[in-house]
């Protein structure tokens, strides 16, 4: 049965807000000498704090008592009326002082609201006031009847403790993550650790206690060590009562001691010279102090003792883990089927057509992997053989079987249970994402903090708090980095749907098939943007919505808000602190949106929109402002400076050209994606200077057009420290090379500095600053600077990562001073190199390597040079992973020692290297990892010398490579064993009369792909020995007439024939004279259309 529930924990975090909120500067203000108001307001602090003190029982009682649940959902309601009230006297006093300020009241062409004095605010205050007190007073009311009392404790969730015990037979899919903790378990960790200390970590549920009890138990464990001690620690870190266990267990013993120097004195005796095993299983203690007292006994034990530790909570690994933390991972779902089965059936060996198996696997894919969840549904459907029960359990939400005993519920709940209150507001806001949806930390984090659901701490951003609130949910296995897009996090469906649960009717996510008749009390709405969702006078009812999120599984899809919608829309939701309209066909915004006065997040991203209207220069509240994309915006609102509150502007990828005036006044701002520099406002660079607390990306474009260098000196950029990347670009007419340097040299960014982009850079060389000044740079790119003659010594940038060089075409040689000068005191170079990029170089005709190499280089791009003539040595790259040469003048890639091994190097793609002859001799020798290789449009490249091609190659692909194939019996295929996929392609080759030859083919292709044959007439029966061909795909042979006699393979999947005139009609379906020889064939296509 599920502990408490949520609304108690929700509503103390969401009070403490408001209490803060009555407190601040805004509310103090408007109150002073207002005698009326400040009772009422005083008054309302009184019934808000006697609500508070009931919350502790009415949490417990709610899940027994539907009507003491009900109670909450209206006491939750009138919290957020108040928090309306308040938000919207914080706000209309900014607005009064502000315009007051700038005394343009009767002057600004902006539309602003009629309350304009503070006399006006409180005549329109108060009586909202009071009927807030009379709701409260009805509610308080209510809780006699209830029986809600005061100052009552919560009960303490009750656990079942766990043992060492485990069935092998029951456990499905752990075998690898068992072998790795048993071989750190009996591997030695050197003569510094005497005690290893490995946590096992993972969200509830997901089998870390099981995995514990497989290793405790296994024989090569037993043997291995003298003493094994299992300690079920679970929530309560009591360091007295986890020493008496220890002890009891080592001592064989019941033990009673309760003083723990003479417990911890008796233990480090007994475990003297003994290697142990101790388990700690199921550990929520993050207090160092507690933890360090604890093991000092331990100490004692014989060098090689282990402890292994479980919890869900990356942070109790940080602090007690010495050996990398295990991460458990979700099992395959026919891993999960078998658990599921073997408590589902009480006979094994269930008939595969059973319609319970049907039903039982669309179960077992809810539970996503998590073993808890398949063995409780499992053990519920047990006793049940009805297929209406079974398809009753595949339909409900997990969290609806509240009144089952499924075991899943406290497990993932504990993890909630326990949760600080402020974070389970923020968890239970993302109760608004579908499952499956990708979110991205930055994005949620400006939703909270949108939401006040950030509470505010000394010396400390809201973004650094929102930022910590994300670290501490992803520690404890609410989040889990995404597994398809990187740098985005996801949840677990589990934990998904423990969000949706613990939201209950105040956050609302609108499913494809769900209705939008929402209930009032709905304060947040998520919808996909494929819901119909275009009728919004069903919104009428959710005037107090806070959040309007339309979301998206696919970023390309867009809808439609006719602008009588959007007018419609903007009216009803007056509340709305957050609006969404990304990607949308929206071309103009009304004027109306100045109204959603309590408006802190608005994205238009991905829009139409050409302008925004001047009147949203008053949404004083806002904080974040989204128009990333919006292809046709040309200009921002004259008084944007005014948004005194906006932190996050991104106007990446707009046709902005100059920005507003008075820009400095954004002095909060967190996020600027550009600042633009037009020829009439050069000196509005000295703007940036206000800007101190810039953090992610930053590009200043229009450079050319400053005036007078000492202003970029102006913008402060050495003291930007939290700038993370730096773009900056001149245009394509910048013509002042001894200007462009003075500019470059003023710019000089703080040396936090990761990412720097130069773009048009129109002197003759870079600024020193760019050596000597940025040592912590692990990306640079340097593109279309045409006037640079010489590079600077990249090669002493010691945490250099990443490196483009594109267009740079005064360069004609790179030699020793690309890799150190005279004054640098590192002389080994690009230690930490990883990519080299170096592309439209049209004038470069040397490399000299002899100034130093790239010992860690993986990657290496040269993208038309074709000016660069000579040998590539490939001795100057040893970890090389992958190589790309397109459009280079070079006639060699070779090596100079023949001891040289590249192990690493898995993929190499050359194409239109018009003049390359050869690659490395010995290619099978020294290139054993070869997995890729790629050679087009090389018409001098002849063969691949003695030894053949490397063993491993997986895939290769020829193209339009004249002396090469004619030579192509001397590939050798047949000798690679391991290649799956081949493409050969003879455009500008010899004419073939019939393909393939006899021999040239390995047994082992699943793929293969052939191409401007034009002379082809037969295909040979070669091709039907290839048993384990797949895919075939026959391009631009005019003259083949047919198919061999054989027919083709019977594994053939796919067969895709193109420009092939005589064999299209030769197999079309049932009238072709080939279609028998393919009718087998599941995906056939002819020239793009399947047949």
């Amino acid at each position: 049965m599920v502990p408490e529930v949520v609304a108690g924990a929700f509503l103390s975090s969401f009070l403490s807000v408001l209490f803060h909120r009555m407190s601040s500067r805004q509310v103090l203000d408007f109150i002073r000498g207002r005698k009326k108001t400040n009772k009422l307001l005083g008054m309302l602090k009184i019934k808000l704090r006697s609500v508070n003190a009931l919350l502790d029982d009415a949490e417990e009682k709610q899940i027994r008592n539907t009507a003491v649940g009900e109670w909450l959902d209206e006491l939750k309601d009138a919290v957020y009326e108040v928090d309306d009230l308040l938000d919207e006297i914080n706000i209309k006093a900014l607005r009064c002082n502000l315009e007051a300020k700038s005394g343009s009241s009767s002057t600004s062409k902006i539309t602003i609201l009629n309350s304009t004095s503070f006399d006006e605010i409180e005549n329109a205050i108060g009586p909202r006031i009071g009927e807030i007190l009379d709701r409260l007073e009805l509610i308080l009311k209510e809780r006699v009847v209830l029986c809600i009392k005061t100052s009552v404790k919560g009960r303490q969730q009750a656990t079942l403790p766990t043992t060492s015990l485990v069935e092998d037979n029951s456990v499905y899919g752990r075998d690898k993550d068992k072998d790795t903790i048993i071989e750190l378990l009996l591997s030695n960790d050197g003569e510094n650790k005497k005690i290893s200390i490995i946590p096992i970590v993972g969200m509830g549920g997901i089998g870390k206690t099981t995995l514990a009890q497989l290793v405790y138990k296994d024989l090569r464990v037993k043997q291995h060590f003298d003493l094994q001690v299992w300690v079920c620690v679970s929530e309560e870190f009591d360091v007295v009562r986890i020493t008496q266990i220890i002890y009891g267990a080592v001592s064989s013993q019941t033990c009673d001691m309760t003083d723990l120097n003479l417990l911890q004195v008796k233990l480090q005796e007994a475990l003297t010279g003994k290697k142990f095993l101790f388990v700690c299983d199921d550990v929520w203690n993050e207090n160092y102090i507690q933890w360090d007292l604890l093991r000092r006994p331990f100490e004692s034990g014989a060098h090689g003792s282990k402890i292994i530790v479980t919890t869900r909570n990356e942070g109790v690994a940080s602090i007690m883990g010495t050996l990398p933390t295990h991460h458990l991972m979700e099992i395959s779902d026919d891993n999960c089927w078998l658990l599921f089965a073997k408590h589902a059936f009480k006979i094994e060996g269930l008939n595969e057509n059973s319609k319970l198996e049907v039903i039982g696997r669309e179960i077992v894919k809810k539970c996503k992997g998590l073993p808890l969840a398949a063995k409780a549904l499992g053990g519920l459907l047990r006793s049940k053989a009805n297929e209406d029960e079974w398809k009753n359990i595949l339909k409900s939400d997990i969290w609806e079987l509240l009144d089952k005993d499924v075991n899943i519920l406290p497990a993932l709940w504990l993890s909630y249970h326990y949760l600080p209150p402020h974070l389970k507001r923020c968890f239970a806001y993302c109760s608004l994402f579908p499952k499956d949806h990708n979110f991205k930390k930055s994005k949620l984090v400006m939703l909270w903090m949108a939401e006040d659901l950030l509470q505010p701490r000394k010396k400390k951003m809201a973004e650094e708090v929102g930022e910590e609130y994300f670290d501490d949910l992803v520690s404890r296995s609410f989040f889990q980095q995404s597994s398809s897009v990187q740098s985005f996090f996801t949840m677990h469906d589990l934990i998904n749907d423990l969000a949706k649960f613990v939201s209950g009717k105040f956050c609302v996510r609108l499913e494809d098939s769900d209705s939008l008749n929402t209930a009032i009390k709905t304060r947040h709405l998520s919808f996909m943007k494929k819901t119909d969702c275009h009728a919004y006078e069903k919104f009428d009812d959710l005037k107090y919505l806070h959040t309007f999120l339309p979301l998206s599984l696919l970023p390309i899809w867009a809808g439609k808000f006719r602008m009588l919608d959007l007018h419609h829309l903007l009216h009803t939701l007056q509340y709305v602190r957050v609006l969404n309209l990304s990607r949308y066909d929206i071309r103009e915004l009304p004027d109306s949106i100045s109204n959603l006065i309590h408006l802190r997040y608005l994205d238009m991203s991905y829009t139409l929109i050409q302008k925004l209207p001047d009147s949203v220069c008053i949404l004083y509240n806002l904080q974040t402002l989204l128009l990333s994309w919006c292809l046709a915006l040309a200009e921002l609102p004259t008084d944007l400076g005014k948004l005194i509150n906006l932190r996050h502007l991104d106007i990446r990828g707009t046709k902005l050209e100059k920005m507003p005036p008075k820009m400095g006044e954004l002095k909060d701002l967190q996020t600027l994606s550009d600042f633009v520099l037009d020829k009439d406002h050069g000196d509005d660079i000295t703007e940036l200077k206000e800007f101190q607390h810039l953090h992610g990306t930053l590009r200043i474009a229009g450079l050319q057009n400053i005036v007078h260098a000492e202003d970029a000196l102006k913008s402060n950029m050495r003291e930007k420290e939290h700038l993370n990347e730096l773009i900056l670009q001149w245009g394509c007419n910048s013509n002042d090379s001894e200007k462009d340097r003075q500019v470059l040299n003023n710019l000089q960014p703080h040396t936090n500095l990761k990412e720097l982009t130069i773009c048009s850079y129109g002197s003759t060389s870079f600024s020193r600053w760019l050596v000597h000044c940025s040592s912590n740079l692990v990306c640079l790119r340097l593109k279309r600077c045409e006037n640079i003659l010489l590079l600077p010594p990249l090669g002493q940038l010691p945490l250099l990562k990443e490196l483009e060089i594109d267009g740079l075409n005064g360069v004609v040689s790179i030699d020793n001073e690309f890799y150190a000068d005279d004054t640098c005191a590192i002389k080994p170079s690009f230690q930490c190199l990883q990519m080299l990029k170096i592309k439209n170089m049209l004038e470069w005709e040397k490399w000299s390597y002899e100034g130093g190499g790239f010992p860690n280089l993986r990657e290496l791009r040269l993208l038309k040079c074709p000016k660069l003539t000579g040998i590539l040595t490939l001795d100057y790259f040893p970890r090389l992973n992958m190589l790309k040469l397109c459009g280079a003048g070079l006639e060699s890639v070779t090596n100079i020692s023949q001891e040289l091994i590249l192990t690493d190097l898995t993929e190499i793609y050359i194409d239109e290297c018009k003049k390359l002859r050869s690659l490395p001799e010995q290619m099978q020798a020294l290139l054993p990892s070869l997995q890729s290789m790629s050679i087009e449009n090389c018409p001098e490249m002849h063969s691949f010398f003695e030894g053949g091609l490397p063993s491993k190659l997986k895939s290769v692909s020829i193209r339009s490579c004249k002396k090469l194939i004619a030579n192509r019996v001397q590939w050798s295929l047949p000798r690679l064993t391991s290649l799956r996929h081949l493409t050969v392609s003879f455009e500008e080759c010899e004419a073939v009369d019939s393909f393939p030859e006899e021999g040239l083919l390995p047994f082992s292709l699943t793929s293969l792909w052939i191409s401007s044959l034009l002379n082809l007439r037969t295909i040979e029966g070669e091709l039907t020995h290839l048993t384990s061909l797949q895919e075939l795909t026959i391009q631009m042979c005019p003259e083949l007439q047919c198919l061999p006699d054989e027919g083709l393979q019977t594994s053939l999947s796919h067969l895709q024939i193109s420009e092939c005139p005589l064999l299209k009609q030769r197999c079309q379906r049932e009238t072709g004279e080939d279609w028998p020889k393919i009718a087998h064939i599941n995906n056939i296509e002819i020239d793009g259309k399947q047949i």
